[in-house]
């Protein structure tokens, strides 16, 4: 699957259309000009969503397209541990901005992601929250964004 450059905030070929969701009002941390932070929010609970299918499913190739070489590493490593694909049910998937910042030519965004999911029909439904961490160049507005890295919340 190529990626598409267009109005969706650097998140290629995920399926969303910024024009499809109207936007929701949020508290929103200090931004850097020109950053859209509705925008970025529906793309990266789209990417959420795409990374789920694409793990239930092994997609590698998938997973590859959206990640930094690191954590497709560490991504590889845990589908040869658990090379079974499963089907994971997404209830609820809310992002939340926690920081934008520029550094090294880099713009890096923290999103919260705060889930309610069931891995399988006879598991109850549980939250899950996470932090990823996306960048891409801070001169290149058109680039897409890469996941940088996940951390499992506490609480």
């Amino acid at each position: 699957m190529s990626f598409d450059r267009g109005p969706s905030q650097g998140w290629g070929t995920s399926g969303y259309d910024p024009a499809a969701e109207a936007p929701t009002a949020a508290e929103q941390p200090a931004l850097p000009p020109g950053f859209d932070a509705q925008e970025f929010l529906k793309g990266a609970k789209i990417m959420y969503t795409r990374m789920q299918a694409s793990w239930d499913k092994r997609d590698l190739d998938d997973i590859r397209q959206f990640t930094s070489p690191e954590v497709f590493e560490e991504i590889r490593r845990q589908a040869q541990a658990d090379p079974t694909p499963g089907k994971t049910e997404l209830l609820l998937v809310n992002p939340r901005i926690l920081e934008v910042r520029e550094t090294d030519g880099q713009t890096i965004a923290s999103v919260l992601y705060d889930v309610m999911m069931r891995e399988n029909r006879e598991e109850m439904t549980k939250q899950v929250r996470e932090l990823w961490h996306f960048s891409r160049p801070t001169n290149t507005p058109d680039a897409f964004w890469a996941l940088e890295g996940i951390q499992q919340v506490e609480g």
